[in-house]
C-alpha cells in the first residue's frame, strides 16, 4: 500500500512539474487564436475560438519570406556543419598525430566565446566583402558558430565504436576515407542523428547574429518575432502566432529524430 501511494505521489509531483512548465506554452497557443482585445479581457477568456486564424493569416502574409529565410538558413548551416564536423571529429578520435588533444581543447574553447564579441567583426568582414544582409553568410556563421560543439560531440560518439573494426576495416584495404564513409558514419548515424537535431535547434533559434547582420533581405524568423515588441507597444496576438509557428520545426525535427536521438543518447552508457 506504500508503494503504490508512494507512486501515485510522485505521478501527482510530475504532473505538476509538467504543467507548471508547460503553462507558458499552452497560454501562448490560445493567444494566438485571441484578439487583442480577448487578450487583455477581465475577467479572462480561457478556451479562445480556435477557428480564429487572423493573427495567423496576417503574420504569413506579411512575413512568410522571412520564415523561408529562417528554413533555408537553419538547413543549410546543419548541413555545412555537418559536413565539416564529422570528417573532423572522425580525424581527431583516430588519427594518432602529435598535438590532437590540444587542438581538440582548442576548438571546444571557441565555443566559450559570446557570440555578441564576435558580432562587429563579422560585420566589418561581411560588409566589406559585400556579403552584408545575405543567407550565405547566415548558413557560414551559423554554421561556424555551432563547428566546435558538433566536433566535440560527435567525437564521444566516434569513441564509441570499437577500434577492432576501424583496423579490420584498414587491414582489408579501405582507405581512411572509406572507413569514415563506409564503417565509422553507419554505425555511429544516432549519434550523427542527435548532433545534427541540437545544430538545427541551435541555428533555427538564434537571433543576435541575424539582429547584426542582416537589414531586409535576409532577416529570419526570430528577428521579426522581436520587432513586434516596440517602445509604444507590444503586439501579443502576433507574437503569440509567430511564437507558435517558430517552435513547430524544431519539435517536427525532434519527433522524426527521436528514435536516433535516444539511441545516440544512450550510446556508451554501458562499459563492455
Amino acid at each position: 500500500m506504500t508503494r503504490r501511494r508512494n507512486q501515485y505521489v510522485a505521478l501527482f509531483a510530475a504532473a505538476f512539474i509538467v504543467l507548471f512548465f508547460t503553462l507558458p506554452i499552452l497560454w501562448m497557443v490560445m493567444a494566438s487564436f485571441k484578439t487583442i482585445n480577448d487578450i487583455y479581457a477581465i475577467p479572462p477568456v480561457w478556451l479562445p475560438d480556435f477557428s480564429y486564424l487572423e493573427n495567423y493569416v496576417l503574420l504569413l502574409t506579411e512575413n512568410w519570406q522571412f520564415l523561408r529565410n529562417s528554413i533555408i538558413v537553419t538547413l543549410g548551416a546543419t548541413v555545412l556543419c555537418m559536413c565539416f564536423a564529422l570528417p573532423a571529429a572522425f580525424a581527431l578520435v583516430n588519427f594518432g598525430f602529435r598535438g590532437r588533444h590540444l587542438l581538440a581543447d582548442w576548438i571546444l574553447s571557441t565555443r566559450m566565446m559570446p557570440p555578441i564579441a564576435a558580432a562587429v567583426p563579422l560585420f566589418i568582414v561581411f560588409n566589406t566583402v559585400g556579403m552584408l544582409d545575405t543567407l550565405p553568410t547566415l548558413i557560414i556563421v551559423y554554421a561556424g558558430f555551432n563547428l566546435p560543439f558538433a566536433i566535440w560531440v560527435a567525437m564521444s560518439f566516434f569513441r564509441n565504436i570499437p577500434k577492432e573494426i576501424i583496423e579490420a576495416a584498414r587491414v582489408e584495404g579501405c582507405s581512411w576515407f572509406q572507413t569514415f564513409w563506409i564503417v565509422a558514419l553507419p554505425l555511429a548515424r544516432s549519434g550523427i542523428a542527435t548532433v545534427a537535431t541540437f545544430v538545427f535547434i541551435f541555428a533555427w533559434n538564434e537571433l543576435l547574429l541575424a539582429l547584426f547582420l542582416t537589414t531586409r533581405e535576409a532577416k529570419t524568423f526570430p528577428v521579426v518575432i522581436s520587432a513586434f515588441s516596440t517602445v509604444t507597444k507590444t503586439y501579443w496576438e502576433l507574437i503569440s502566432a509567430a511564437t507558435v509557428i517558430q517552435i513547430l520545426p524544431p519539435v517536427i525535427f525532434t519527433l522524426l529524430m527521436q528514435r536516433h536521438i535516444v539511441s545516440g543518447l544512450t550510446m556508451g552508457a554501458v562499459k563492455h
